[in-house]
C-alpha cells in the first residue's frame, strides 16, 4: 500500500513538472494575428503567414500541436501527407532549433513559428499566444 502511495505521488509531481515545462512555448511572429489563425495555418488551411515547426521529437512541438492546434502528431503527419498527395499544401519545414526559428522569423516578416522559451523573443518579433 505504501509503494503504490509513493509511486502515485511520485507519477503527479512528475506530470505537474511535465505541465509547468510545456506552458512556456510562445508562437511568434512579426505580424499579429488571432489564436484561431495560428491553428489554420498549421493544418494548412491558410498561406497567410509561413509557419516553420521544430523538430518531432521536440517537446515543445508536441505541446503545440495538441494545445493550439488541436492533433496530436500522428494526426498532423496523416493530414499532412493528404495535403501533400492530393497537391493542395506542400508540409511546413523543420527547423533544428529556437535560435534557428527566431533567426527566419526576423528575416521573414511574413513568417510565423514557435519556441520554448518566451526570453528569447525580442526586436520586432511579437508573441501571438502561449501554450
Amino acid at each position: 500500500m505504501k509503494k503504490l502511495a509513493v509511486f502515485l505521488i511520485v507519477l503527479f509531481a512528475g506530470m505537474l513538472s511535465f505541465s509547468a515545462s510545456a506552458n512556456n512555448g510562445v508562437v511568434v511572429s512579426q505580424t499579429e494575428i488571432n489564436e484561431e489563425s495560428i491553428a489554420r495555418i498549421y493544418l494548412g488551411q491558410s498561406r497567410v503567414l509561413t509557419g516553420v515547426n521544430l523538430p518531432e521529437s521536440s517537446a515543445t512541438r508536441k505541446a503545440f500541436e495538441t494545445k493550439l492546434v488541436g492533433q496530436t502528431g500522428n494526426q498532423l503527419k496523416r493530414h499532412w501527407a493528404k495535403l501533400k498527395f492530393t497537391g493542395r499544401a506542400t508540409p511546413l519545414d523543420t527547423l533544428d532549433s529556437d535560435d534557428a526559428v527566431i533567426e527566419f522569423l526576423k528575416s521573414n516578416p511574413q513568417g510565423i513559428g514557435y519556441v520554448s522559451d518566451k526570453s528569447k523573443v525580442s526586436g520586432d518579433l511579437k508573441v501571438i499566444a502561449t501554450f
